[in-house]
């Protein structure tokens, strides 16, 4: 990686609107949780630990999606109200707690031992937790994210360049102890954007060697039809609620572009296709099944199955009478419905 390279890595996070808005909408959120302002010492103490508790997660959450975008070359998504939970991704705010322990045990030894004792624990930190967050990235798992096999394969493939992000650790460190003494506000946005900058330079220092896609470090067991089956589930469900959120927000066309992409991706695209709208036949307003229906018509013919398509036309029908495929599709349908010997749903189809 080039000097060059290293610097953009480290602007990252303010050459990029999509990380900083969401940068500058935590800064604000954190300094909230700090500021005194003109609130009574409890309300501020039950405010504070309140945004402290939920912030903080989300803050390292965001950046270990902008570390895993970096290492593959992408834009992070724009966070929506789902990075404030606790649930679904877990592993992402796995570096909370992580971070918790390293900074228990400096200022333990600095209280112990004296400050200088302190630079022990910081280059420890320095050395593991760059590999540890790379490594949990890569896999998803926070106890591989622990492992010395892993961070030991990892270190053995990209150590060349990986000790940029040991070096600005310990540098960010120490600037950020320093700006302590900054105005609270100015003190909260310098460390924020060099944990930011700091995210950023590991995601990108892996980027080159294609370690994201690396699910093998080492080598899971492997996952039962039942595991696997459960795992998908929960994925669906998950993209659904997301894609919910959208369209409940009057953003149908982001919600289901959202649900389109994960369709794509699916391990079996047949089945999801049916799998999401089953479950949207569920809400409160059948339309947006409705709408989905025509998309999901549409994937069928496409290829070229003729009978599910009429089932599906069939069942839509049922719910409005005036449903229709897209205008594109009908040529496609009244083929389908005749071959089908569907010849009510043919006239239908031919009278729009």
């Amino acid at each position: 990686m080039k000097p060059i390279d290293v610097l953009r890595a480290l602007a990252y996070p303010v050459t990029e609107s999509a990380v900083l808005v969401p940068l500058v909408v935590f800064w604000l959120l954190l300094s909230l949780a700090t500021f005194p302002g003109l609130m009574g010492l409890f309300l501020m103490i039950v405010v504070g630990l309140f945004l402290m508790f939920v912030v903080v997660p989300a803050v390292f959450r965001y950046q270990m999606i902008v570390l895993e975008a970096r290492a593959r070359g992408k834009t992070p998504d724009t966070p929506d109200i789902d990075i404030f939970r606790w649930f679904g991704n877990a592993w992402t705010v796995f570096p909370v707690p992580v971070v918790l322990f390293l900074v228990f045990i400096t200022v333990e030894t600095a209280d112990r031992f004296g400050t200088a004792w302190a630079i022990l624990p910081v280059l420890f930190a320095g050395v593991f937790f760059p590999v540890s967050i790379a490594v949990l990235a890569i896999t998803q798992s926070p106890l591989q994210s622990l492992n010395p096999v892993a961070l030991y394969r990892l270190l053995k493939q990209c150590g060349q360049t990986f000790w940029m992000a040991t070096a600005f650790l310990v540098i960010a460190s120490w600037l950020s102890v320093e700006a302590q003494m900054l105005p609270t506000m100015l003190a909260n946005f310098v460390q924020l954007l060099l944990s930011f900058s700091f995210f950023s330079l590991v995601g990108s220092l892996i980027e080159p060697y294609g370690l994201i896609e690396d699910v093998d470090i080492p080598v899971p067991l492997e996952k039962t039809a039942e595991s696997v089956h459960d795992d998908l589930e929960k994925q669906r469900t998950h993209d659904l609620n997301h894609a919910y959120g959208f369209i409940s927000r009057d953003n149908r066309a982001g919600g289901f572009d959202h649900i389109f992409k994960q369709v794509a991706s699916d391990p079996d695209p047949v089945d999801a296709w049916a799998w999401y709208f089953n479950r949207m036949l569920a809400w409160e307003d059948p339309n947006h099944a409705l709408f989905f229906a025509q998309h999901y018509v549409h994937d069928m013919l496409r290829h070229g199955e003729k009978t599910p398509a009429v089932k599906v036309m069939m069942r839509c029908r049922l719910l409005e009478e005036h449903w229709k495929p897209l205008r594109e599709d009908l040529p496609a349908a009244i083929d389908a419905a005749e071959s089908s010997a569907n010849i009510e749903l043919a006239a239908v189809l031919k009278g729009y």
